[in-house]
């Protein structure tokens, strides 16, 4: 499997990946919207996408958000997704898309790379914590949601 840098004219396909990815945290399939929002980040320039591929099918991805360090005044960036169709799990794919985050924001000259997950997500949790990321237990995380 390789991983790329997504590029403009792949976003129908990533669309339809993203959109699988949603609809495994309970969301309606919404292709469109899908579509729609991954154009607004790519045009925006507004994150970073890596592919995953293997014989010309997409079979995961990474989404990075760059942010800022008041603190440090440094950026840093956000992992904000990851990614791999069930087909292709446990075979090291989301290690080797993490793996592709972490080049890139060294490369970069990013501080770190920041992420959240679920509670429960003890998979992912054991992979993050392999892979180098320190758990958190000094600040909480809190929302205020507008919509």
């Amino acid at each position: 499997m390789i991983v790329k840098r997504a590029r403009k004219e792949e976003l129908h396909q990533l669309a339809v990946l993203f959109d699988e990815y949603r609809q495994s945290y309970g969301a309606s399939s919404q292709l469109e919207q899908s579509y729609q929002f991954l154009q607004q980040l790519f045009d925006n320039q507004d994150s970073v996408i890596f592919l995953q591929m293997k014989d010309d099918v997409f079979t995961g991805f990474v989404l990075l958000y760059r942010a800022f360090s008041t603190v440090s005044c440094e950026t840093y960036y956000i992992l904000d997704d990851v990614y791999v169709t069930p087909a292709y799990r446990k075979q090291g794919s989301a290690k080797q898309l993490i793996d592709t985050a972490i080049l890139f924001a060294r490369q970069e000259n990013a501080q770190r790379i920041s992420l959240e997950t679920q509670r429960n997500n003890y998979q992912s949790q054991r992979l993050y914590e392999q892979m180098g990321f320190i758990r958190d237990d000094e600040f909480k995380t809190f929302h205020c949601f507008l919509k």
